[in-house]
């Protein structure tokens, strides 16, 4: 995250976010990523970017990589950050205190489009198999596909997927990195843009083991999802991935739709290391909708602090 003071009207914080490459030397340039913007607003304040006010500081970012808003809210003790707090999110070891991110007009973050073709549905031809899926783009794009399509349960956890599946997941999310037109080529994906979309494998309602062993019934989630990143199943479900599964939560006709049992703007999702939930703001368009808003709780922690020096 590369951050400064911004200069625009009604923005507090300007900030860019770059992908940096696993297996290839590059940085990603595409696209946002929720979790780290729950720190920027923190470190804004702790930077003494913005002045600070307790109980909580309302920071205004905007993020340049996708042309987005988003609204920090920040706990505030002393004249900085206060991390230490109560609040527990899954897959985090540690409690801190909540931080509320409220991203705005969060619909094509990339594509410029909340449904890119057009369509709650599509077919994806990738030249060995053809895949229904809905292509949604709110706050990062994602390709969303039925588990079972891919002779999957949908509460498969890290690890116990095998390769064959893993390479057919590619191909998809390939093919529609193209479509979407985020690449020229599907073969160029999985090397040119590797983070985005995200591939999403969503599955009726039922009880699950998390990776830490804990049951979570399916009375308490309304989405059972996975989600493939950088090639491989994520450890738990990040947050633009979230929100986009959230916006498409509520979009009629898309295959999270039809999965979807729940009533109201809050939409929660069944992950493998328990549950997350987004507040999803919308107002009917015709058959579809315009996503105002969505919530998600955040915590942050300062790791770290020190020089790093550039030489060209």
């Amino acid at each position: 995250m590369i951050v400064w003071k911004s200069n625009i009207s009604d923005v507090d914080i300007e900030y860019t976010f770059g992908q940096i490459g696993i297996t290839e030397k590059f940085i990603d340039w595409t696209g946002n990523c929720g979790n780290l913007t729950a720190a920027v607003a923190p470190f804004a304040i702790d930077e003494k970017l913005l002045e600070a006010k307790e109980p909580y500081t309302l920071v205004k970012l905007y993020n340049t990589n996708t042309k987005k808003r988003i609204d920090a809210i920040v706990p505030v003790e002393g004249g900085v950050t206060k991390y230490e707090g109560n609040f527990w999110i899954d897959g985090v070891p540690n409690p801190g205190s909540r931080i509320d991110l409220i991203w705005y007009n969060p619909a094509g973050s990339i594509t410029g489009k909340l449904l890119p073709t057009g369509n709650p549905k599509d077919k994806i031809y990738t030249g060995m198999e053809v895949i229904e899926c809905s292509i949604v783009d709110a706050s990062n794009p994602a390709i969303f596909v039925r588990a079972k399509d891919l002779g999957l349960t949908g509460k498969e956890l890290p690890g116990e997927i095998n390769k064959e599946t893993e390479l057919k997941i590619e191909r998809i999310r390939s093919e529609a990195a193209k479509i979407m037109g985020i690449v020229k080529d599907a073969k160029e994906a999985t090397t040119k843009s590797p983070h985005f979309p995200f591939i999403i494998l969503v599955a009726e309602n039922q009880d699950y083991k998390t990776s830490e062993g804990k049951i979570i019934k399916k009375k308490d989630f309304h989405i059972l999802a996975r989600v493939y990143s950088m090639q491989k199943m994520h450890h738990a479900y990040p947050v633009s991935g979230t929100i986009c599964t959230g916006a498409a939560a509520r979009i009629p006709g898309t295959i999270v739709n039809e999965f979807f049992n729940g009533e109201g703007r809050k939409v929660i999702i069944g992950h493998p290391k328990g549950l997350i939930d987004v507040d999803v703001e919308i107002a009917p368009r015709g058959e579809i909708a315009d996503i105002l808003s969505v919530t998600i709780a955040r915590t942050a922690r300062r790791l770290m602090s020190g020089f790093a020096y550039y030489i060209p």
